[in-house]
């Protein structure tokens, strides 16, 4: 679509771009409708010029700050203007690097948590001028993190392998478990703990993921779907708002979805 039409657009359809891995989401550009909503992902809101204040409402009270945290099940709404979150699911390995980085930070009686400025900076840094998702997220992990990383087992490439390979799938546990030789249990219990995501948190991930590479402008929610594994068009809209508050229609004039690779306890980016 033309730049100029795109100023013609309803207020209510989010405009900019995305990137969506499995378990982490990043949106930058122009917010659109989200009614009061919350959802299973930790999210890291900052404006996306220095100087320039975002605006959250929770708790019946308005947060104007450079950088906020909401942690996840946390009722909120954003309100209009141009914005940079980062979504983090629970399960997550990130997320508890994130939340130890920021224990200094939170708030036990708040699930909104003003991000300090020093780490707005480098969310902007890592996100905004270096325009490579995956590798803001692995500089992300490497900042918060510090050396405390753990190196990848031949078993952790190996499966990090196969995902890429079957991801079109929709593999269930038991198939992906018998390919490992492991009883489904154990290879539950093993992947959360060195992929840090559960395995069905991680499917319901990729359904997203190939949800969002179909939507466009010729939007057909029930075709898309069906194609991504949902039992039907309101499964697929209600764990899109489980996961990012919104539903699917309003991101048909994204130009593209970027698909991010797994993120392993591993990666760092110096």
């Amino acid at each position: 679509m033309a730049q100029s039409n795109l100023y013609k657009l309803p207020a209510k359809y989010w405009m900019g771009r995305i990137a969506i891995g499995y378990g982490i989401g990043y949106f930058e550009g122009a917010v659109g409708d989200n009614t009061p909503h919350c959802h299973h992902a930790h999210q890291l809101s900052f404006a996306k010029e220095q100087g320039e204040r975002i605006q959250v409402i929770a708790e019946d009270h308005c947060i104007w700050s450079s950088g906020v945290y909401i942690a996840a099940n946390t009722l909120h709404h954003l309100l209009p203007g141009t914005y940079c979150s980062i979504y983090i699911d629970q399960t997550h390995f990130l997320a508890d690097v994130i939340q130890h980085y920021l224990q200094a930070y939170l708030q036990p009686d708040s699930p909104i948590t003003l991000l300090p400025e020093s780490l707005v900076s480098i969310l902007r840094a890592y996100f905004i001028e270096q325009n490579q998702t995956f590798e803001s997220f692995q500089k992300l992990l490497s900042y918060c993190s510090g050396s405390n990383l753990k190196a990848q087992s031949v078993r952790e490439e190996r499966l990090a392998k196969f995902l890429i390979l079957n991801h079109q799938q929709n593999l269930t546990l038991k198939q992906i478990a018998t390919q490992f030789n492991l009883s489904e249990s154990r290879f539950s219990h093993w992947f959360s703990d060195n992929f840090g995501i559960s395995y069905r948190s991680y499917r319901k991930w990729l359904r997203l993921l190939q949800s969002f590479q179909a939507i466009d402008q010729d939007i057909n929610l029930t075709s898309i779907a069906h194609q991504s594994h949902f039992s039907d068009q309101a499964h697929f809209s209600r764990t899109c708002k489980q996961m990012f508050g919104i539903q699917p229609s309003l991101l048909k004039f994204i130009p593209s979805i970027e698909q991010m690779p797994i993120l392993l306890l591993s990666d760092q980016k110096l």
